[in-house]
């Protein structure tokens, strides 16, 4: 049985106990450096009496790729600061949005107070909050726990097991859950060393210059990796996530001896709560431990789990009792694993795990063009604007290639479309999209 983590402490102390390496790095020149675990829990406990000093709340930490920056999250959390994880490469607007957002995460903390109005302080860790998708104002702060964090990467490590003998690359984004639960504090947890990617020119080759058995990855990064012949010898595990896989990735990842994992899971359960075990079907999934996946009448998944957000800053969580309703939609086979077949809400999920709010872009879009009848569908893997009878084209492309530029590439409108009639809507005028996408397509 795998030891479970109640916290990021206890799993930094137990890094002592442990001879191999953590961390591996290459410098600029491309030369390989090691930390070793009981190195960087020096790191960590230093870095962690700085910040206690400091009487820190909240802080933005850029998660990077580095041994600081890993050093630095752990840190913040165990001397009980909360850490919005922000993207550096996201655009400057993301910057001033995450500055905003750690004022209003200073505020909430320093408004729990006592009957006397004394600040209560926190003698437990920290929360690490993180963006639900990109730079859309409507993306939520959601606010998880270490011990939810911990419970995460258990119950995966009781689905799908990394070892001292593992090395598994860490080429996602560190601010998305995905990536830091599934390509960092898994392998951290159960002793694998971790590669960390040299950044964004490298993440299609880092693969042949670290040597990794365990890749956890999107599907349009793995396709990448194929397409180039990009991947090492070694690999003998490729965990997907984050959006839907196409089953040829799938099926040429398996004619090279390797095994394929999808995992399902979502910001707000700190990642994932079902994931493969038959090989032959990958897109067969099985819930993992604690998580209570149920399908409700309509087809949405809800789900119940340890694993759960502490809540949201500033918005209204999606629960119904203790049932938080994901907004996708599946079904259970008869061998009761669960299989995902699309979206519920006005979401697109791209093929690297951002999503598009699709009301938005057509508000933000019909506020800049006066020109109210949009809607934005999926086409060919990309967002793409569709417009009614009347549109001025020009006009509409000159506003998109505005908005994109605030955008993340993945998220970004790739054409724009007229229409020979007015868009499908319904009595209350609410855009029909799935027949508008169904037309299209």
């Amino acid at each position: 049985m795998y030891r479970q983590f109640v916290s990021f402490e206890e799993l930094v102390s137990d890094f002592r106990s442990r001879e191999n390496t953590a961390l591996r790095y290459a410098d600029e020149e491309d030369n390989i450096h090691n930390i070793s675990y009981p190195d960087l829990a020096e790191m960590i406990e230093a870095e962690a009496a700085r910040v206690r000093a400091e009487c820190s709340t909240v802080e933005v930490i850029y998660a990077e790729h580095t041994v600081q920056s890993v050093a630095s999250i752990f840190a913040h959390v165990i001397a009980g600061c909360d850490v919005i994880m922000a993207d550096p490469m996201m655009p400057e607007e993301f910057t001033d949005k995450a500055a905003r957002a750690c004022e209003d995460a200073r505020i909430a903390r320093e408004g729990r107070r006592d009957e006397r109005g004394r600040l209560i302080l926190r003698k437990t860790e920290g929360e690490l909050l993180f963006f639900t998708s990109g730079t859309t104002s409507r993306s939520k702060i959601v606010r998880l726990t270490p011990e939810s964090l911990c419970t995460s990467a258990w119950s995966g490590q009781s689905m799908l097991a990394c070892s001292e003998h593992d090395l598994l690359l860490s080429i996602l984004p560190l601010s998305h859950v995905f990536g830091f639960v599934c390509a960092l504090l898994w392998g951290l947890a159960y002793g694998a060393t971790i590669a960390l990617g040299r950044g964004v020119r490298h993440i299609i080759d880092d693969a042949r210059f670290f040597g990794p058995t365990i890749i956890s990855a999107v599907p349009s990064i793995v396709s990448a990796m194929l397409k180039y012949d990009m991947l090492n010898p070694e690999l003998k595990t490729v965990l997907i996530g984050a959006a839907p896989c196409q089953p040829e990735i799938a099926e040429h990842l398996r004619s090279r001896g390797v095994n394929v994992y999808f995992g399902y899971g979502l910001t707000e359960t700190s990642s994932g709560i079902a994931i493969t075990q038959d090989l032959d079907e990958p897109e067969a999934l099985y819930p993992c431990p604690g998580a209570d996946i149920r399908v409700e009448p309509d087809g949405e998944v809800t789900v119940a789990t340890p694993c759960m957000m502490e809540g949201y800053i500033g918005a209204i969580p999606m629960f119904v009792g203790d049932r938080f309703f994901t907004g996708d939609i599946g079904f259970f086979d008869e061998k009761g694993r669960l299989h995902l077949v699309g979206r519920k809400k006005d979401v697109l999920l791209m093929h690297d795990g951002t999503k598009v709010f699709c009301p938005e872009y057509e508000e933000d879009l019909a506020n800049a063009t006066g020109f109210t009848d949009l809607g934005i569908i999926m086409k060919d893997g990309h967002a793409v604007l569709v417009a009614g009878k009347g549109g001025d084209k020009e006009t509409l492309k000159l506003a998109v290639a505005e908005y994109n530029k605030n955008l993340p590439r993945s998220q970004q409108i790739y054409d724009v479309i007229i229409s020979d009639h007015e868009l499908p809507r319904t009595a209350t005028s609410k855009l029909k999209r799935y027949e508008l996408q169904e037309q299209f397509n």
